[in-house]
């Protein structure tokens, strides 16, 4: 019967190969959206996802998957624990690189509107358009410095429908919430498997010392 312990590990180390292909997709399907299918819908996400230390993510996702492939050898090399010591660094370099990306976003938060200002002043008329017509309102926090477009027809519209500032913001505020929060997941995840690692690093220590008295007391390998 496989080891309860084992199997524990294998089962987070898995859940940990997940979230590194997530902190790998994520970066590039955001990329890839900008590119070739910004629209409406998805214009305020990508944009605010953009602005994320989403190269940071990437960068974490490599020290994952190869902490990942350094926990192979350590299934099948039972008596030899450098492998899953060398697994339990890379967990924690994930880990500390997971909760800074989860903060630098948590931080990002807490000054919204002051830090959506210049993101929206940097973008082209096109995105405007799609902001505009997303959030149903016109210009950032002036409704006179708006686009004209199907949203916004006249200062008399704009002026109607008031700034994006306050919508923007809110939306901002929710997304980035899940963001982080879905990074503090990640952060989790790695705790649970650097519990698991060591647990299976004490449990094959204590199997390497009981078979040493074993083989010294004449009874030989159990």
């Amino acid at each position: 019967m496989a080891n309860k312990i084992l199997l524990m590990f294998i089962a987070f180390d898995l859940i940990f190969l997940l979230s590194a292909g997530l902190h790998l997709f994520i970066p590039l399907f955001t990329e890839a959206n900008i590119k070739n299918n910004t629209n409406v819908e998805n214009i305020a996400s990508n944009l605010l996802l953009d602005h994320c230390p989403l190269t940071a993510s990437m960068a974490n996702s490599v020290v994952m998957f190869v902490t990942f492939l350094l926990s192979v050898p350590a299934f099948f090399l039972k008596s030899n624990r450098t492998f899953l010591k060398l697994h339990a660094a890379g967990v924690i370099a994930a880990a500390i690189m997971t909760l800074a990306i989860g903060l630098a976003i948590w931080f990002s938060t807490l000054e919204i509107h002051k830090n959506l200002a210049p993101i929206w002043n940097k973008q082209p008329a096109s995105t405007v358009t799609l902001l505009q017509a997303k959030f149903q309102c016109c210009g950032y926090d002036n409704p006179a410095l708006f686009v004209k477009d199907a949203t916004c027809t006249s200062a008399a519209a704009a002026a109607r429908l008031g700034p994006c500032v306050a919508p923007f913001g809110v939306f901002a505020n929710k997304f980035l919430d899940l963001v982080f929060t879905t990074f503090f997941g990640f952060v989790a995840v790695d705790m649970m498997l650097l519990l698991a690692g060591l647990c299976l690093i004490k449990d094959r220590k204590e199997k390497e010392r009981y078979r040493l008295i074993d083989e010294k007391s004449g009874f030989g390998p159990i």
